[in-house]
């Protein structure tokens, strides 16, 4: 459990989401390996990484990133 957790007993309503989707538990693991940045995703940067790393992707699964990235962005500039 994590220390702020155990210190509440509660989830932070930030940490509350929703699980994914059965079979795609491996996106948070492909939007770390192309986010370098903390400027948002680009169509172009995304179809460059993909290339580069011979990932061949679904169109929702490129959509899914980029919705990733705008959700990150989204929370690292309320921060």
């Amino acid at each position: 459990m994590n220390r702020v957790w155990s210190l509440t007993g509660h989830k932070p309503r930030e940490l509350q989401i929703p699980p994914l989707p059965a079979g795609m538990e491996y996106l948070p693991g492909l939007f770390w390996e192309c986010k370098r940045t903390s400027e948002p995703l680009t169509w172009q940067e995304l179809q460059a990484w993909s290339r580069l790393m011979d990932r061949k992707l679904d169109p929702e699964e490129y959509r899914a990133l980029m919705k990733m990235d705008a959700i990150q962005c989204r929370v690292a500039h309320e921060a």
